[in-house]
Parts: C-alpha cells; sequence; structure tokens
C-alpha cells in the first residue's frame, strides 16, 4: 500500500511540469502527506476540449453512490489487479482517472525492533506521478471530490520492503491514463510496477506522526534509528 508521500516541489514546478492550469492551489512543501488531507491531483477539465487541471481533493475515495460519508472507510488505495471490478472505483476506473504528483513516498519494513520507515524517491529527486482514481459525491448541497492512489506488485527494488508499491506512470503514458476514451482494459495495462530511476534509505520513525510535516522525515538515517 501507499499511506504517506511527499510534494516538495513548488506549485508552479508542478503546473509547469504537468501542464496543468487551475486555481492557486497554495500549495507547499510537504514532507509526509496523509489519508484524509487534501491533495493536488491533475485531472481533465469539463468541456469539449478539455485541459488538464490542478486541483485539490480529498485523500480516500468516495463513491458518489455512498449514502452516508461519514460512515464510509477511507479507500486511500486500490489494487490495480481489481479495481476495474470492485463497485467502488470501477466508474472511476473508466472515466475519472488522475494523475497524482509526487516525488517521494514511505513504506514501513519489518523488523525485529518494529517497523522500520524507507523513503522511496527519484535519484535526481524530480517530480513523477502516481495513477490515481478520483470521484465526486453530492448530497443536500454538500459536495465532495476525493481521489484513491491505485497499488501494484513491486519489482525488485522495493520488494524487500513492503509487498505493495504505488502505480508510478511514466511520463509518456500521462495522456492516456486521462483520456477517458481509453478503454479501460488497456488502461488496466499501464498499471505495472515502474521502478527504473529510483532509490530507497531508511529515515527515522519520525515520519511515523502524521503531526510531523518536516525536513527531518526525509533524512537518511541508519536503520533502527
Amino acid at each position: 500500500m501507499c499511506g504517506r508521500y511527499t510534494l516538495r516541489h513548488s506549485e508552479s514546478d508542478v503546473s509547469e511540469a504537468f501542464d496543468a492550469l487551475g486555481p492557486e492551489l497554495g500549495l507547499v512543501p510537504r514532507f509526509n502527506i496523509a489519508p484524509t488531507q487534501d491533495i493536488a491531483v491533475v485531472r481533465l477539465g469539463p468541456g469539449e476540449d478539455p485541459r488538464r487541471e490542478l486541483v485539490a481533493v480529498r485523500w480516500g475515495l468516495l463513491p458518489g453512490w455512498v449514502k452516508d460519508p461519514d460512515d464510509f472507510p477511507t479507500l486511500i488505495n486500490a489494487r490495480a489487479e481489481s479495481a476495474l471490478t470492485k463497485p467502488s472505483f470501477r466508474e472511476a476506473f473508466r472515466r475519472r482517472r488522475c494523475l497524482v504528483p509526487a516525488d517521494g513516498f514511505y513504506e514501513w519494513r519489518k523488523t525485529a525492533d518494529g517497523k522500520q520507515p524507507w523513503f522511496i524517491h527519484r535519484e535526481d529527486d524530480d517530480l513523477f506521478a502516481f495513477a490515481g482514481l478520483w470521484e465526486r459525491w453530492e448530497r443536500g448541497g454538500r459536495r465532495v471530490d476525493s481521489a484513491t492512489l491505485l497499488t501494484t506488485a513491486p519489482g525488485e527494488l522495493l520488494k524487500a520492503l513492503h509487498d505493495r508499491m504505488p502505480v508510478i506512470l511514466p511520463g509518456e503514458r500521462w495522456s492516456a491514463w486521462l483520456d477517458p476514451d481509453l478503454e479501460a482494459p488497456e488502461a488496466e495495462r499501464m498499471l505495472d510496477s515502474h521502478e527504473e530511476g529510483l532509490e530507497a534509505f531508511p529515515v527515522s520513525r519520525h515520519v511515523n506522526s502524521p503531526a510531523h510535516d518536516d525536513p527531518a522525515c526525509v533524512v537518511a538515517v541508519e536503520p533502527g534509528a
């Protein structure tokens, strides 16, 4: 799974990298983004010739058919192998795919001393995109836009840390992933593990608390620290 990630780049960097427009979100460097918080996503806007837009949504998908959003689990991840058939995700998978800008994420490795957090990022520390799905829930004048991250089996680099990893989409797949006319089975075939250019190192348990959102979260430490 993926339960924490980083977006330390500026809003202008994100907009430029993803060729996405939108209202200013006031993005600040984030070192420990956690579920239920607002996150930045890139999706196609409305209209016959839609442009990419950068918007804020809640991390934790809320399907439109849910009656009571306060009595529904927080769907922060969706398995790439089954999302297309699951009631909570299948409509979003067909029509509402999105990109989730990031520049790192965390996984926790089980050890004899407890779980050790590791930070995974590109060797050049550049931006990349998670494959995501978004939904809109509306009832009684209340509206919630939300998203989930797709996960898959890890490759050689990350399988020692966890049995799942977020799907990272190479830049050449971004346009196709966002295209609502792309048939869902074709989109599903894009969701493989992609670890090229990544590196991983242990960080302190400081990151375990979502209240800690600062540069100390991404400082390399000796395992066990």
